[in-house]
């Protein structure tokens, strides 16, 4: 691993250790509204704090978008030379400390720590990502132009068969609009196989994993800092990651932003699913 990629593994890593010692009581504690716009959950503090702790470790000058704190700018540290150069001028580190905080208040073992690295503040600048299951400890990561891996060995989305009766597609439905439901009824009625779990980060691992054929969210809510991790390592595992109306997802890094998309294993399994869209 490069330098600016062990310090993502070693956010997850103490995040993961952070927040295993608190109680599930202790976790669903409600605090102030996050940056976000969503109340911030006990858990959701000790895990941002945990995060930003290894960032300021690391010493570099990142600006550090956190779902709850929002924008923070710069890091205190001792400085680690080898992340300490032209390189990090500009960069900003996007956070998701606990992906999928109902699950983990609730006790249910799917929910993840996102954290991914960009070179300026739009999403197509990412160029580092590390997405953490917080109950098995599994670790997602991708390097631009090196491959996804999870647990050092390389992934990649599935090959997806022409048996569409077989296909498994994750969805997120949580919150959706009576009009974007009925835009995603054609795809309810005629998939055998439908699946959501509560991570967007983690569901999307799932897909460059090649345990889904595709995972769509179209509801309009969903943030960047959710996804940006995932999205790098859904492309590098050689998917494909498309905005509502097809073209390449991207986006400005700002809590902001709300998101509409569709994640696919190849093109063919895009234009299957963008016309079931079309013709609901």
């Amino acid at each position: 691993m490069d330098s600016i990629m062990n310090m993502l593994h070693d956010i997850c890593i103490n995040v993961r250790s952070k927040v295993s010692r608190i109680s599930r009581e202790e976790a669903g504690i409600s605090l102030a509204r996050g940056a976000g716009g969503d109340i911030t959950k006990k858990i959701d503090k000790v895990g941002e704090d945990a995060a930003l702790e290894v960032v300021r470790s690391y010493g570099i000058g990142c600006t550090v978008l956190s779902e709850e704190a929002g924008l923070v700018y710069g890091s205190k540290g001792k400085r680690d030379e080898s992340t300490s150069n032209d390189d990090t001028a500009h960069c900003i580190i996007v956070l998701d400390a606990i992906d999928g905080t109902t699950n983990a208040v609730r006790g249910i073992p799917f929910y993840s720590c996102s954290v991914a690295y960009a070179t300026s503040d739009r999403l197509s600048s990412i160029t580092h990502g590390a997405v953490m299951d917080l109950t098995s400890g599994d670790i997602y990561y991708a390097v631009r132009g090196d491959g996804a891996y999870m647990n050092g060995s390389r992934i990649r989305v599935a090959n997806t068969s022409n048996d569409k009766a077989g296909y498994v597609i994750g969805i997120n439905l949580s919150g959706i609009s009576i009009d974007r439901l009925k835009r995603m009824s054609s795809i309810l009625a005629m998939t055998n196989h439908i699946r959501q779990f509560g991570s967007n980060a983690l569901e999307m691992c799932l897909l460059a994993r090649g345990l889904l054929d595709a995972y769509i969210d179209v509801r309009g809510k969903i943030r960047v800092t959710d996804i940006a991790a995932a999205y790098l390592i859904i492309v590098e595992a050689g998917g494909m990651v498309v905005d509502e109306h097809l073209n390449m997802l991207d986006a400005p890094l700002s809590l902001d932003a709300r998101l509409s998309f569709i994640a696919t294993a190849n093109k063919d399994m895009l234009n299957y699913i963008s016309s079931i869209i079309a013709s609901s």
